[in-house]
């Protein structure tokens, strides 16, 4: 279903450009478009890097955990 929604994502992109570059005549969409996407994929590589820091950290952490011998178990109120 994600694969769906991206796809999704992509193709309503590029239907609106088409759309602004034939009603409008924005003939530089398509550049700011690739622009964004670009700049956009970039940050969300910086984000995920860092998230994945944190949660190296975090399974590190409940590694010690585990091996200490502490075992959490939730109680249903």
């Amino acid at each position: 279903m994600l694969n769906i929604i991206w796809i999704s994502f992509f193709t309503i992109a590029f239907m609106v450009a088409l759309i602004k570059l034939f009603a409008f005549g924005d003939t530089e969409i398509f550049g700011q478009l690739m622009t964004a996407m670009f700049s956009l994929s970039k940050t969300a590589f910086e984000i995920s890097l860092g998230l994945t820091g944190v949660l190296a950290l975090w399974l590190g952490i409940m590694r010690i955990g585990e091996r200490s011998g502490f075992r959490f178990s939730p109680t249903v109120c």
